[in-house]
């Protein structure tokens, strides 16, 4: 059966021997010699998925029976490493590695050590790759664990006089990079690091660059003279979708190898199937390609489906079977979540108004903690936003929660505190766990099978997953333990939470399911591999080749017509896509050109681009968030908004602003975006509340939310018409500071460019500027390290001290 598949074995008898390992049955000393055996021929079968099979029983067993002597067999062949020290570890520490353990073993480990770790022949394989190819384009498939955001900090120590860009997927990931970078960066690497394209300040000097694809392309518009040696693409498979964050990612880096031809492109991805799928048009960039294909995890699926009262089954994906695991029925998720969890755990949602209706049933049903250092996180978020926020409510039972409407700071601060305060057990989270944030965890409970309207896909399940049982946890000296290469997964079942069409049992077969293939999703049209069949598809490429020509002629080789206007060719500029520009450039043009003076004030700025530019926006669904600025109300709002950031109003003083606010609207509807409830007429969509009818601490979670979405807003879609009407001289100088910045002071303006939060920034420079070296002529930030202790003891906030300590590459002690 050299090249047997697993439907071979499906067909087979053998089920009966393997279904004891799946219900950590005893095994019988002959069923043990049957399992072996036969783990030792699916080890030297050619056909992958059997071979993983073989991998998989020889660690079920060796887990189940305590004997791991096959295990550390199988892990040298294999160059699994770090097993192979974890077992000689464990067992040395019992006084039974002399007894069968060779001596040169130990010696041999030596070779796989990279800074303190014990590798696996691929990372090692993986890292010598890298090195080799530095000078040319690479494509890196590896799964988390796998080391990709150290060959980042590697390459950029090694490369000292280049420039480099590393592009990660949203705005919460600047800050973790960059720190990722301070700390690892060796000595006499000066390089800068910036986050903003206003950080640079002109010279021949090499620098380090932490951008999104928005931020990158204000960098190309700042600074046209300057180019990147390399660039990073972090989350590399978010090329393939159809979004416009991936259309924009696919037009800068077509940008920047047109920019510079010599530029080197490195794309970084936890799945890729085929790498060629990346290919853009328009951009030369043919890739060698890594891709790890060796497995180290095994992972346990369970279903329980509680809107039936069903017993815990198991999903195997080699054989494509159903088990039942015991007796025990659950009628509710919360009761199955509190019986199966283990020390550090991952509850996984899609819609963050799911989570925080979990958070309220969860929290009523389990005591709080006594720690100290728990109390400590819970103050300070409560002196930060409020004492009844949720978080806080939940942090005191040891669970958090994390999701886009969380502001950034507070979601990085809850973060670190869940990894480094054992008592805090649970995170509940949704999508924003796939773009790269990096928690410990043991076991995963899945209440949404969803990621936006849609089913996870097989590659987005793997990768959700795959965030449970990191390397670093499994072979942690302290807490390490063999039984996390077996990463529970439970996916369940429930009325509150799931839609009632969901079948389960289908989708864990659809995904999970070793030998159905794997394809990649090819939507993004800017990309080779995408056909142009339907209309939409060709609209869209027509307005992608537009702006790639407008913004750098040449690019593409069309005969793409060009914007006539001033305003037309700073749309194109700024990536205000939701116009169509060429159609309408000349009448808003007109309308600009009727202004006399440049703007005052924050009001008038509303005003205007809800005259000149919200008319003309495309139709559909999509823009109805800028349409809203028709109406007087929400231009006063915004207006407002600006304001309060313009006179420097701590989240505090903002919550405390929007009850006010909302109150004197008498008690009726207000608008909350996906918070809402009810519908107004002509829409579909429930998008209000009535206030009145919300407790005070409801209303306080609703404020919060709202001032960390309306701040999005006004940064991902206001900010940019307003840099239009700067780039335009239609705003006044000294407005346009405070809109952006929320002040006109130069060195707090250099701090937020530097990546610092507006309070912070202004802390620093009003009360701390003694330990705060601002260089004017080349924006250099240089943050003294006593600083850390001068604002402890005066009593500052600890996420303040938290991020000033992100910012000079510190970690915080909880």
């Amino acid at each position: 059966m050299a090249k047997a598949p697993l439907k071979t074995l499906r067909n087979s008898d053998f089920f009966a021997h393997y279904q004891s390992l799946l219900t950590r049955s005893e095994l019988s000393r002959a069923q043990a010699e049957t399992l072996l055996t036969a783990a030792v021929l699916f080890l030297n079968n050619d056909n992958p998925d059997v071979t993983a099979l073989g991998y998989r029983i020889v660690v079920m067993y060796s887990n189940l029976t305590g004997d791991y002597v096959p295990l550390y067999d199988v892990a040298i062949g294999r160059g699994f490493m770090p097993i192979v020290d974890s077992v000689q570890s464990g067992l040395a520490a019992k006084g039974e590695a002399t007894h069968f353990f060779p001596v040169y073993f130990s010696a041999l480990l030596k070779l796989f050590e990279v800074e303190g770790a014990v590798f696996t022949q691929q990372q090692l394989d993986l890292g010598n790759f890298f090195s080799e190819h530095k000078l040319t384009d690479v494509t890196v498939t590896a799964p988390t664990s796998y080391g990709k955001s150290e060959l980042i900090s590697q390459f950029c120590n090694q490369n000292l006089e280049s420039s480099v860009c590393v592009l990660v997927p949203t705005k919460a990931l600047l800050a973790q990079t960059k720190q990722r970078l301070l700390r690892k960066r060796v000595t006499g690497d000066d390089r800068q690091i910036i986050t903003h394209a206003e950080m640079l300040q002109g010279g021949d000097c090499k620098f380090l660059a932490v951008f999104t694809q928005e931020r990158l392309l204000r960098f190309f518009i700042k600074h046209p003279g300057v180019n990147f040696d390399f660039v990073f693409v972090d989350e590399a498979h978010n090329l393939l979708g159809e979004d416009t964050r991936a259309l924009l990612l696919a037009k800068v880096i077509i940008l920047q190898k047109r920019r510079n031809p010599a530029v080197r492109f490195k794309y970084l991805t936890p799945f890729l199937v085929d790498q060629t799928n990346l290919q853009l048009r328009y951009a030369e960039i043919q890739p060698e390609k890594y891709k790890v294909t060796e497995g180290l995890k095994t992972e346990r699926f369970y279903l329980v489906d509680c809107r039936e009262g069903k017993a815990v089954q198991l999903y195997d994906q080699y054989f494509d079977r159903f088990v039942q695991c015991g007796e025990d029925t659950f009628d509710d998720e919360i009761d199955l979540i509190l019986e199966k969890a283990a020390k550090k755990n991952i509850i996984f949602f899609n819609l963050p108004k799911k989570i925080e209706q979990f958070m309220r049933v969860f929290l009523s049903r389990i005591d709080s903690i006594e720690s100290d250092r728990v109390a400590r996180v819970c103050d300070s978020i409560s002196e930060f936003l409020h004492t009844e926020y949720l978080l806080v409510e939940g942090l005191r039972k040891g669970v958090l929660y994390h999701h886009g409407s969380v502001p950034d700071i507070v979601k990085l601060y809850v973060e670190r505190a869940y990894t480094e305060i054992p008592e805090i057990r649970h995170i509940v989270c949704n999508s924003t766990l796939l773009e790269g944030v990096n928690i410990p965890a043991e076991k995963m409970f899945i209440l949404e099978n969803k990621k936006g309207p849609r089913n996870l896909t097989k590659s987005e399940f793997r990768n959700l997953v795959g965030r449970v049982c990191r390397f670093n946890e499994i072979f942690s000296g302290e807490t390490g333990n063999l039984r996390m290469l077996e990463p529970e997964i439970y996916l369940i079942g429930s009325d509150a939470y799931l839609d009632n069409r969901a079948n389960l049992k289908k989708f864990i077969k659809t995904v999970a399911q070793v030998d159905l293939k794997l394809q990649d999703e090819i939507d993004n049209v800017l990309l080779e591999e995408r056909l142009i069949e339907d209309d939409d598809a060709e609209e869209r490429k027509r307005e992608a080749d537009e702006f790639l020509e407008n913004v750098l002629p040449g690019t593409t080789g069309l005969d793409v017509t060009r914007a006539a206007t001033p305003v037309g060719r700073a749309c194109f500029l700024n990536n205000i896509s939701e116009l169509e520009v060429l159609q309408h450039e000349v009448e808003i043009q007109g309308i600009l050109n009727g202004l006399v003076e440049p703007l005052q004030n924050s009001n008038d700025v509303m005003k205007l681009i809800a005259g000149a530019f919200v008319p003309f926006l495309k139709d559909g669904a999509a823009f109805d968030i800028l349409r809203r600025l028709q109406e007087e109300n929400a231009q006063t709002f915004y207006a407002m908004l600006i304001d309060w950031k313009i006179k420097g109003a701590s989240y505090a003083e903002m919550i405390r602003n929007f009850l006010r606010y909302w109150e004197g609207m008498g008690g009726d509807e207000v608008y909350v975006g996906k918070w809402g409830e009810i519908a107004r007429e002509g829409s579909f969509r429930p998008s209000w509340v009535v206030i009145s009818e919300k407790t005070h601490a409801e209303q306080v979670n609703l404020a919060i939310v709202r001032i960390k979405e309306e701040q999005d807003f006004v940064d991902n879609h206001l900010l940019k018409y307003v840099e239009l009407l700067h780039d335009l001289g239609k705003l006044d100088e000294e407005l346009y500071l405070k809109i952006k910045y929320g002040t006109t002071n130069q060195e707090k303006i250099r701090l937020m460019n530097f990546g610092v939060n507006s309070i912070l920034a202004g802390k620093l420079i009003d009360k701390y500027s003694d330990f705060v070296d601002v260089q004017k002529d080349d924006s250099i930030v240089n943050i003294r390290p006593e600083l850390i202790e001068r604002m402890r003891q005066d009593g500052e906030n600890e996420i303040l001290v938290f991020e000033a300590e992100m910012h000079m590459g510190l970690n915080h002690n909880f």
